[in-house]
């Protein structure tokens, strides 16, 4: 690819009021059209874990919802978080840039290349930058395999360590009427970009990990093993457990209330 000149901005860090501000909007959502969102935390690991190395997410991208949970997770796991969004699409909502998207032009590959170097400069300690490398929003049965490169090319400029870790997401119908939003982070691991040749050599690896980490949440689903999910949002009750709330209150149901359906 041609060498590209970055425009190295200075990158402000998400406006604390806005994204106080979306984050009780983006919760008053999923309390309204779901019945909870649910995450599978990493397992602990205080140096995978380690603040003050950056991490770039690699997220799949099969739902409209996806940048709203991004948004959360990076919350719940106390990260300032950035994340990519086509330029275009920012351009129409200006206001995104209060909360860390990143603009990316695909108008061409040198634009492109332009955007990804500028964004690097959110690779810093204590922050997180989202990536969603299928190019666009694809169906959920789709493998996500042939990723663009722009997760690698963007680990190869930042030329220092730095924590890999691939999100998946997930939102199916369980045993509730609403629908639940789930989230799986991977292990984390930590790259040493200078031990590689290039982008090429990284892709393979930055695949292999999103599809582990897919393939164990869907495992996780088809099976219902939810216990290990923490809730991060309890959203609405189907009707017969808010029918069974009242009848608790008044004293006709006897017991603990139980609020997910069996």
């Amino acid at each position: 690819m041609t060498r590209v000149e970055s425009r190295a901005p200075v990158r402000r860090p998400p406006r604390r009021l806005a994204v106080s501000a979306f984050e009780r909007y983006v919760r008053s959502q999923f309390e309204k059209h779901f019945a909870a969102v649910r995450m599978a935390p990493p397992p602990a690991n205080e140096i995978v874990w380690d603040s003050s190395i950056p991490t770039l997410v690699i997220a799949n991208h099969t739902n409209w919802w996806d940048g709203f949970l991004a948004f959360l997770v990076a919350r719940e796991l106390k990260l300032t978080g950035y994340v990519l969004m086509d330029a275009v699409q920012l351009a129409r909502y200006p206001a995104f840039r209060l909360l860390g998207a990143i603009p990316l032009s695909r108008e061409s590959r040198r634009a492109m290349y332009r955007d990804l170097l500028a964004a690097g400069s959110c690779l810093a300690p204590g922050s997180a930058l989202w990536v969603f490398p299928q190019s666009g929003r694809r169906p959920p049965a789709e493998r996500p395999v042939g990723l663009t490169r722009g997760c690698a090319a963007l680990a190869m400029a930042h030329g220092a360590p730095l924590r890999i870790c691939s999100v998946a997401f997930r939102y199916v119908h369980l045993s509730e009427q609403l629908p639940e939003a789930f989230a799986r982070i991977g292990r984390g691991w930590l790259l040493d970009p200078s031990h590689y040749a290039d982008r090429r050599a990284l892709m393979p690896l930055f695949e292999a990990d999103l599809l582990s980490v897919i393939d164990a949440l869907d495992a996780d689903l088809r099976t219902e093993r939810v216990s290990m999910f923490r809730t991060v949002v309890a959203g609405r009750l189907s009707i017969n457990k808010r029918m069974d709330r009242v009848r608790h209150a008044v004293g006709l149901l006897r017991g603990r209330f139980e609020p997910r359906n069996g």
